[in-house]
């Protein structure tokens, strides 16, 4: 079922970028001018906490597992799912402005409330409400949450009860702390976590710069060869490097929309620009980086998990820095995205209260929270993978419906755009 749906959604990204002659890569010429006006202080500090959800363990984790899983073909299979659905990020991110409510003085909106107050189908949008409540909690968050525990079990041999003491006490001390610390720790860390994570991994493909083009070779004669795309179920390089793409960027699943409306830009679909570069960076920068330093080893991936791979590499390749440098961005990278999931299932929860932070409701959510913490240092790398899955297939089926529905809003903004730029 999950094969069938990210198939789907591939041919659906490709028939819709075709209709739309292409638009995204408009965004990278559009995003500059956009964070380039510093009256758009908003617009820069959702694309931070957008990041830090999109910058999580799916970079290093995600590729590892995909290149364990599926061989070296799954990372140009993620580059193209990236390309191709980064469509439905530009799409999904401008509805969410046009739909988004002022509540307690915040912006709050996303799918949920594009769902009920667009397509006008209410019982949708609360299941679907539902759905991000539970991914944050209890879907993607335990991947995030595992990363970190294994990291910090690998690396210092700190018992998984420990772990979980610290990690409860930052939830409650950052997390739990409203949505003004969750920016301000988004904006401290992601320029630092993502420009450091660029410097090391690009000094380590410079320094072996000699090996790139039997790496490109690699990617390629893999991701075309007959037996590495019907391998069949996880072990396809198609499949695998499209189901790790779509969790790592998560354009069109109805994910980044949530943050995306806290922002307030001049033209709604500026949003959804600055959102589609989220996208790119995501998956054909940080990714790609992470399975260049990958490959350029001649290792056996399948005697690896997940994040031990990346810091046996890391130690292989700078010693003693590069393991303590691996370490710091597992845990950056995964911390980041812990935090923004807070915000992203929060404002879910208040849809779902109508409107309203009752403070029932977010005591409950926070122990839901909690229990995800549990479960993602208590389960294995590859069981937590099976659960994004499931969750990427409720959220990527409601999403796609809701924005074929709401068509027309997308299309007149989009006119807007080019009437302005004639």
């Amino acid at each position: 079922m999950i094969d069938v749906v990210v198939i789907v959604f591939f041919i659906l990204s490709i028939i819709v970028s075709i209709k739309y002659k292409f638009v995204q890569f408009k965004a990278i010429k559009q995003t500059k001018k956009i964070l380039a006006d510093k009256k758009d202080r908003s617009v820069y500090q959702t694309f931070m906490v957008s990041l830090a959800s999109h910058i999580g363990t799916g970079n290093i984790v995600g590729i590892s597992t995909a290149l364990i899983y599926g061989g070296a073909g799954s990372l140009f299979w993620m580059w193209t799912f990236a390309i191709t659905t980064s469509i439905f990020s530009l799409i999904e991110n401008t509805l969410a402005q046009i739909y988004k409510k002022k509540i307690d003085g915040e912006y709050r909106g996303g799918s949920s409330y594009y769902i009920s107050d667009g397509v006008k189908n209410k019982v949708l949008a609360i299941i679907f409400a539902i759905f991000l409540v539970l991914s944050n909690t209890i879907f993607f968050q335990p991947l995030q949450v595992n990363t970190i525990s294994e990291t910090l079990k690998i690396t210092f041999g700190i018992d998984k009860k420990i772990i979980l003491i610290i990690l409860i006490t930052f939830t409650v001390i950052v997390i739990f702390g409203g949505t003004k610390r969750i920016v301000k720790f988004s904006e401290c860390i992601v320029p630092i976590m993502s420009l450091g994570y660029m410097v090391v991994t690009g000094a380590i493909i410079l320094m072996n710069i000699k090996l790139m083009p039997n790496i490109i070779i690699k990617i390629f004669r893999e991701a075309f060869s007959i037996k590495s795309i019907i391998g069949g179920g996880f072990s396809s390089c198609l499949l695998v490097g499209i189901r790790r793409s779509l969790f790592t960027h998560e354009a069109g699943l109805g994910t980044m929309p949530t943050i995306s409306a806290m922002s307030t830009p001049k033209k709604p679909i500026d949003q959804g620009f600055v959102q589609t570069v989220g996208v790119y960076f995501d998956t054909l920068v940080l990714c790609s980086l992470t399975g260049f330093v990958l490959l350029m080893y001649d290792i056996d991936p399948n005697l690896y998990e997940g994040c031990d791979l990346i810091i046996d590499v890391f130690n292989q390749i700078l010693g003693v820095f590069g393991k303590y440098a691996s370490v710091f961005f597992l845990l950056s990278f995964a911390l980041a995205t812990v935090v923004s999931e807070y915000y992203l299932g929060e404002s879910n929860l208040i849809y779902l209260t109508k409107y309203k932070k009752n403070k029932l409701s977010i005591l409950l959510y926070k122990l839901l929270f909690i229990c995800g913490i549990i479960i993602g240092v208590v389960l294995k790398t590859k069981d937590i993978w099976n659960i994004v899955d499931s969750g990427m297939v409720l959220l990527g089926l409601s999403n796609l419906y809701a924005m074929y529905k709401l068509r027309k809003d997308f299309n007149a903004e989009l006119e807007k755009f080019y009437s302005d730029i004639l």
